[in-house]
C-alpha cells in the first residue's frame, strides 16, 4: 500500500514538473518575440528621432539666416 502512495506521489510530481517546463518553456517564445519587437521599435524611436532632430536643425538654421538678412 505504501508503494502505491509513494508511486502516485512521484507521478504527481513528475507530471507537475513536466507541466512547468511546459510553460517556462512556451514562456521563453514570448520573451523572444517581445524582444525582438522592442529591438524593431527602438530602431524605428532612432530613425523619428533623427529625423526630428534634423527638421529642428534646419529649421533653426533658416531662423538664423532670417535673422542675419535682417
Amino acid at each position: 500500500m505504501e508503494k502505491k502512495i509513494v508511486g502516485l506521489f512521484l507521478i504527481g510530481i513528475m507530471s507537475l514538473l513536466t507541466w512547468n517546463l511546459h510553460q517556462t518553456w512556451s514562456m521563453k517564445e514570448e520573451v523572444l518575440k517581445l524582444q525582438q519587437g522592442q529591438i524593431i521599435l527602438s530602431e524605428q524611436i532612432k530613425t523619428v528621432n533623427n529625423f526630428v532632430k534634423k527638421k529642428f536643425k534646419q529649421k533653426r538654421n533658416r531662423n538664423k539666416k532670417k535673422k542675419q538678412d535682417e
